[in-house]
């Protein structure tokens, strides 16, 4: 059978259930029939900013490590410049990042984002630009400093050049959108990949792209009584893959069910995906793999596969204990798998234990134990750990530890 009609009868299961789950009493109430947004008269706000991001981190994997010193395994991580305005029924929104990778000399930068946003009332919204794409659980599947495997598969934390539409009814919202191409590669070393969240890219002999994403998400907010709210959904991704060698386009697809749950300070993340990447390649590649770039490098993942994704946390408000020093510190786990559909390629997983603890003034910080079993960040095979397996069979961890400055 194919992915299409499964993603139907997936998507109308979801609907006819979330249909019958109560209702947050605050979120079901009608918008008043004049309520239009934002005043056309108030003043425009403008907002510069950044942040400074370093990283102390130590891989199991890596034996020249151990000869470290403590002030040799910190690195700069990401520096970033933020703007944003407000006018109106306008709004919008860009951030720019450098990284600087300082084993090979390597200096890389991309827009992270960059939009324009006008509300046409309280409850509708139109947004063009470099922008997130609504797949999923939002605004991340996640916790962690690491993200889930669906990240690296670009399905989470997605950005793409398109038009979004956004609306809010009541209990429900839904986000429509066309991403006529990716972010672009930008600034790196590589061919393609100098970018911030994954795409198909180019990459000698092979030449794929992405090109007119389609994405449609719907999603209700629920009360189950005895103080559980959460939301639940359904997403469905469908876009081109045209192939500069043969001029053929494929096809690439992707659906996901996901539920969030909250109860007081603790939170639970749940999301199922199912996708696939039908490549039109010359006769002789392998179409088993799909070769994806961010972050100046490339590598391969899987073709077709399923990424589960589950995360647990809990939130501590310290403010009385420290004084209003530290205000909050959120406790986590995090795990996913990437089963992938080629039986000859071995599994991917990922475990991160850790906690964020967000400071009074600018500084949070991030402290996280991963582990991970075919993974390209966490563990020595970085090409082909996310499709064959490669070398990288055995599990690996790592210990980081990112202090974030923001301005």
């Amino acid at each position: 059978m194919s992915a299409k009609p499964i993603a139907i009868a997936a998507a109308g299961a979801v609907c006819c259930a979330l249909a019958a789950l109560p209702v947050r009493a605050a979120e079901s109430e009608a918008a008043p029939p004049d309520e239009a947004g934002p005043s056309e008269e108030a003043a425009p706000v403008f907002d510069l900013g950044g942040a400074l991001r370093v990283n102390f981190y130590n891989k199991s994997w890596e034996a020249r490590q151990k000869r470290r010193s403590i002030s040799q395994n910190l690195r700069l991580d990401t520096a970033m410049i933020d703007a944003s305005f407000e006018s109106g029924r306008w709004d919008g929104s860009a951030q720019y990042r450098f990284y600087y990778y300082s084993d090979g000399d390597q200096l890389t930068h991309f827009p992270h984002h960059a939009w324009v946003g006008y509300r046409l009332d309280s409850r509708q919204k139109l947004q063009a630009g470099i922008q997130k794409v609504p797949f999923g659980l939002l605004p991340f599947a996640s916790n962690n400093f690491f993200f889930s495997l669906a990240f690296y598969a670009g399905l989470e934390d997605d950005y793409d050049f398109g038009f979004r539409y956004s609306r809010d009814m009541g209990p429900w919202t839904l986000d429509a959108a066309w991403f006529p191409m990716d972010e672009g590669s930008w600034s790196g070393d590589s061919e393609d990949s100098a970018r911030y969240s994954y795409d198909i890219v180019t990459d000698g002999t092979r030449d794929n792209d992405e090109r007119h994403q389609v994405n449609l998400r719907l999603a209700r907010s629920f009360a189950l009584g005895n103080g559980v709210t959460g939301e639940a959904g359904a997403s469905f991704q469908y876009g081109l893959i045209p192939n500069g060698i043969t001029g053929r386009n494929g096809h690439r697809n992707a659906q996901a069910l996901h539920a969030s749950f909250d109860y007081g300070p603790w939170n639970l993340k749940t999301e199922a995906i199912r996708y696939a990447f039908d490549l039109e390649n010359p006769a002789g590649q392998d179409d088993r793999y799909v070769v994806m770039g961010a972050f100046d490098f490339p590598y391969r993942v899987a073709a077709r596969g399923a990424i589960y994704v589950a995360g647990l946390a809990y939130a501590w408000d310290t403010v009385e204990e420290t004084g209003g020093l530290l205000k909050s510190v959120t406790f986590y786990n995090d795990y996913s798998y990437l089963d992938k559909a080629e039986d000859a390629y071995s599994g991917s997983q990922q475990n991160v234990l850790g906690a964020g603890l967000d400071f009074d003034g600018p500084l949070y910080v991030t402290l996280d134990w991963a582990l991970g079993r075919n993974n390209a960040y966490i563990g020595p095979e970085f090409t082909r750990a996310l499709a064959d397996g490669g070398t990288g069979g055995g599990w690996s961890s790592r210990v980081n530890l990112n202090l974030a400055l923001y301005f």
